[in-house]
């Protein structure tokens, strides 16, 4: 043993080496070993990324965090419950420790919901002071999100005049879109092209559908930009004003970004589903369509979608609620179910859900002979499969009381186990018109600013 290693005596240099091979959990067994140990579990270089969670059972880790490393963190991304004033309030602390980092490159709210219950009526203003002197003393950010809370993001002008100011060269992922509640009832800032253009080397954006314009696109056609990969788009209302984006223009903007995949959420968005048709253009990229809440489905733009989108979608996410504890039938323009025909044609789908709405037996297990092992996820819940029944020369459908064996054909063609969605897994707001609708959809728009 005399002639063993000296572990406790190591050069620091050696021990943080170690120690950057080793799981979360593995380091802080080894900073037991003695005081040296446990001085290098915080050296910078261990602790690049942090997620701080402020709900009550990793509350006091995230404070001890930001105590300790907020001062030098790469990446910091603030998790919290946006109607606790309590979490609100230490949101804010760690936001005010980070405005002292100039090395912070990722900086990224992740509200529960798009409206923050503040604890005061000047706390909105303090909350976006620290956020506006994190973009000034941070040398260089690349990543800024505001995780579509709509009372900051009506700020977004002056923000963007400071990240143009102090970033323009070194942002790549600019998150801008918001969540309207009331889609028919809210205010608009004003954006142009010349706020965005500054940003040479953006890659990825998201952004309201009430600021795209041709114009706007066509910024991002420019030999001297970064090649842009994701767009992510949320529709809410369309003023009647709106201009309308042109084939011609998605034609420019994709000859030019040819990696460019676009995703495109409408949320409580009634007269954006209505005039999905002149949203949707033959040369827009779009990888990935989801529509929450908009109590209405346009089957004609799905077809559109399976005829102009063939090599491009790779997801389609629809949740909607019950009427009246029914799933809501929808009419097909066609001999075919829409979504039938998305399965047979888009060569790339992975993804499909659809919640909300009634969808036969039949169709369910030809989805999943048509797509194949190459579907990852395929979410149907139980109360939604519709099967036929017939007595006496009377047919009506009835629904979640298939045949036994109907998961076990969806599972052999799927070439995975499937099971319908239990009622008791969707969420409640399908149910409930009354309940918080963000619970279903928050956590999947803020996975699009997640880079």
């Amino acid at each position: 043993m005399a002639a063993g290693p000296r572990w406790g005596s190591l050069p620091s240099v050696l021990i943080v080496d170690i120690l950057s091979y080793l799981s979360h959990e593995d380091r802080l067994k080894a900073s037991s070993v003695n005081k040296r140990w446990r001085n290098c579990l915080f050296h910078p270089s261990l602790w690049s990324k942090i997620k701080f969670q402020l709900g009550f059972s990793k509350r006091h880790r995230s404070r001890f965090l930001a105590d300790r490393c907020g001062r030098f963190v790469r990446e910091a991304v603030i998790k919290f419950n946006a109607h606790n004033c309590l979490e609100v309030r230490e949101g804010m602390r760690i936001i005010t420790i980070l405005g002292s980092n100039k090395n912070l490159q990722h900086f990224a709210l992740f509200p529960s919901s798009c409206h923050i219950e503040w604890p005061d009526s000047n706390f909105v203003n303090r909350f976006l002071n620290g956020i506006e002197t994190i973009v000034q003393i941070s040398r260089r950010l690349r990543h800024f999100s505001l995780g579509c809370v709509e009372e900051l993001l009506e700020h977004s002008n002056h923000l963007l005049q400071l990240l143009s100011k102090h970033h323009s060269q070194s942002l790549k992922h600019l998150f801008l879109a918001s969540v309207k509640e009331d889609s028919e009832n809210y205010g608009i800032i004003w954006l142009t092209p010349d706020d965005l253009r500054p940003f040479y080397q953006l890659t990825h954006l998201s952004i309201d559908y009430d600021y795209l314009t041709n114009s706007v696109l066509e910024s991002f056609v420019d030999r001297s930009r970064a090649k842009l990969e994701r767009l992510i788009i949320h529709v809410h209302g369309i003023e009647s004003t709106h201009e309308k984006i042109s084939n011609a223009t998605w034609q420019m903007v994709s000859a030019h970004n040819p990696v460019l995949e676009v995703t495109i959420n409408f949320v409580h968005s009634f007269d954006g589903v209505e005039l999905l048709l002149d949203i949707l253009q033959p040369n827009l990229p779009l990888a990935h369509f989801r529509q929450f809440f908009c109590t209405n489905l346009n089957t004609a733009a799905i077809n559109y979608m399976s005829t102009h989108y063939r090599n491009s979608l790779q997801s389609v996410y629809i949740l909607d609620g019950l009427m009246d504890g029914y799933p809501v039938p929808y009419i097909s323009q066609t001999d075919e179910d829409p979504f039938v025909m998305l399965a047979w044609r888009c060569n790339k789908l992975q993804n499909f859900s659809l919640i909300g709405y009634e969808i036969l037996e039949d169709d369910v297990i030809a989805i999943a002979r048509l797509r194949g092992h190459s579907l990852k996820s395929y979410n149907i819940p139980h109360c939604c499969i519709a099967v036929e029944e017939e007595e006496e020369h009377i047919s009506w459908f009835s629904h979640g009381c298939y045949a036994p064996e109907f998961p076990q054909k969806v599972s052999e063609n799927l070439k995975w186990n499937w099971s319908p969605i239990e009622d008791d897994e969707l969420p409640l707001a399908v149910f409930d018109i009354s309940a918080d609708a963000e619970r279903a959809y928050m956590r999947i728009l803020l996975s699009d600013q997640q880079v």
